[in-house]
């Protein structure tokens, strides 16, 4: 049972994304969001570890639990680099796959009406964070949030909300 990744979901995840939601303009709430929820894989993966205690022998079993997450969802991959480039600035390449986010400043607010800072004004709600890949293809924070949290309810056996 992964009673831990269920508390964290319940206790952490769900809460910073619902108040994200709530207020999408508000670009702390959106980095704390990913990074939580980029976390889960964490929960999930040592919920269930019986190995060594070293930081190697976890990492590595990190690792293998986010390549076999992945290989269901493959957008783990994406959120876990969205949240490494908020949290880091920039990503070192890594040799054993291409980052699709490697940089904070692939993260970009469209403009609010008439410039006004984020959150005030009328149409607040229509501002969006999104990260801009290589390609130029934009990737909605809120999106990748939504998809992520309908992902871990799944594995999580959660009803999703309606």
């Amino acid at each position: 049972m992964r009673v831990e990744a269920q508390n964290y979901f319940a206790l952490i995840v769900e809460p910073t994304c619902t108040e994200y939601f709530e207020r999408p303009w508000e670009f702390r709430r959106g980095i704390l969001s990913l990074i939580v929820t980029s976390h889960m894989v964490d929960y999930w993966v040592m919920g269930s570890y019986a190995g060594g205690s070293t930081r190697k022998d976890m990492t590595d079993a990190v690792s293998q639990g986010r390549d076999a997450l992945t290989a269901l969802y493959p957008d783990l991959r994406l959120l876990a680099d969205a949240a490494d480039a908020a949290k880091h600035g920039r990503l070192a390449s890594i040799q054993s796959r291409v980052r699709q986010i490697d940089r904070a400043d692939q993260l970009k607010v469209t403009p609010s009406l008439f410039n006004a800072p984020f959150g005030q004004g009328v149409f607040a709600e229509a501002v969006e964070i999104y990260f801009e890949r290589p390609d130029g293809r934009h990737v909605s924070m809120r999106g990748l949030l939504s998809q992520a949290l309908a992902f871990w309810r799944g594995q999580l056996g959660i009803q999703s909300k309606p």
